[in-house]
């Protein structure tokens, strides 16, 4: 089977890493896998190419900062794009994230229409059925057409003008026209609001994501990674995701604000994907250490191993691949009640907690911390994580989403 997927990174951010895992399956299984993506690092993985350039995601980016509308430039990296899929003939056409300045829709699905090519599309966030969101929060107007948005500052951002409305008509124009497609999801929460959307007329399924629990996230022995970084062996660890400071959905301040509501219990907080920019935010701060972005995979699971509980306080998530990599590892997560986030910590996997409640938040991880959570065992998480999020689990769901939309 020839499958080619669409994404903008490549073995970045929590979807780039799920197409990352996709593909290298895909290989091993003797499949034709290719991937085009167009923003971030270089790889040398086998069939990965990168399109577009820099000046056209500067260009897009501005487009959508000043003109409100974003998804419909990038000429010549689309056009590069479709004359690729021509060579390539795919079976099927894998799409994920079509946001994020460097792809065009209309010239990629006017080929996609007029070529009948069978699609599964793996929404990461909600911005394929909004006019402009990436997460629509309490917002339904996305079900029936987006006007008048409430969240245009938020990713993708548009300072001036709403083309909200004549966007989601066009999108839902471009998108739905051709019957071989099947939606899928990481949470139920989305495969839900895929239904409601104007993707409800396709077959809508959830496939959790997966990473790899065999070589990657798995647990460490606790004492020894404590030792090798420099930590105690009673210490209290709180471990954080600082990446993504400036986006508000992140939540990454109410972490900042448990370290100064905490500073007197004893507890240590690791920010790791730090930026030193914003050094003044923990200023006197001694209860704080900070960890630059870092590529290292066995790196980050050994902080998840040494670690007493992972925080995760976005304001807006689907199934988050951290909390997957956390949990593989042993590590139970506090999070807000949001999206799939209830989905991944059920059955005493973590604690979600009413959004945005700072004081919520903090009592759950003192509780953790102390002991007096009542969460399942560390071996119980781990298991369910290794039978439920590997990559051979996702890839075989998807495989067989594949045979089936080849059908339709």
């Amino acid at each position: 089977m020839k499958i080619l997927q669409i994404n903008s990174h490549y073995d970045q951010s929590g979807a780039g890493k799920i197409v990352a895992c996709i593909h290298r399956e895909l290989k091993k299984m003797g499949h034709d896998s290719m991937v085009a993506y167009g923003r971030g690092k270089e790889t040398s993985d086998e069939d990965v190419i990168k399109i577009g350039s820099k000046i056209e995601v500067a260009f897009e980016g501005l487009v959508t900062r000043y003109a409100g509308i974003n998804g419909f430039t990038s000429w010549n990296a689309t056009r590069d794009l479709v004359k690729r899929i021509k060579d390539f003939r795919p079976d099927i056409i894998h799409l994920h994230g079509l946001h994020g300045y460097y792809l065009n829709s209309e010239i990629l699905f006017d080929y996609i229409n007029k070529s009948n090519i069978p699609c599964v599309w793996t929404f990461h966030d909600c911005h394929a059925f909004s006019g402009n969101c990436g997460y629509h929060y309490e917002c339904d107007k996305w079900i029936n057409g987006c006007f008048k948005c409430e969240h245009l500052k938020e990713y993708p951002t548009s300072h001036f003008f709403d083309f909200t409305e004549s966007m989601w008509g066009k999108k839902k124009d471009l998108f739905t026209k051709t019957k071989n497609k099947i939606v899928v999801s990481p949470s139920n929460w989305m495969t839900n609001d895929a239904k409601k959307s104007y993707f409800g007329k396709y077959e809508c399924i959830t496939i959790n994501n997966g990473i790899d629990t065999e070589r990657v996230f798995y647990p460490r022995d606790k004492s020894e990674c404590r030792e090798k970084h420099g930590f105690a062996f009673d210490d209290k660890i709180v471990l954080g995701i600082a990446f993504g400071f400036a986006d508000p959905r992140k939540g990454v301040k109410h972490i900042v604000q448990m370290s100064r509501d905490l500073e007197k219990e004893n507890i240590k907080f690791i920010l790791i994907g730090w930026n030193n920019k914003n050094d003044y935010l923990i200023k006197n701060l001694t209860n704080v250490v900070t960890i630059p972005v870092t590529n290292n995979q066995d790196e980050l699971a050994e902080y998840y191993s040494l670690s007493d509980v992972f925080v995760l306080p976005s304001l807006a998530e689907n199934y988050a691949t951290v909390v997957i990599e956390s949990l593989a590892c042993g590590l139970p997560v506090v999070g807000f009640d949001v999206g799939g986030v209830p989905e991944q910590l059920a059955k005493g996997r973590g604690i979600t907690v009413n959004v945005g409640n700072q004081e919520e938040l903090n009592a759950a991880v003192s509780n953790i911390l102390n002991g007096t959570s009542h969460l399942a065992s560390k071996d119980e998480i781990i298991n369910y994580t290794q039978n439920n999020n590997s990559i051979s689990t996702m890839v075989e769901k998807y495989i067989d989403t594949y045979d089936k939309v080849c059908k339709k």
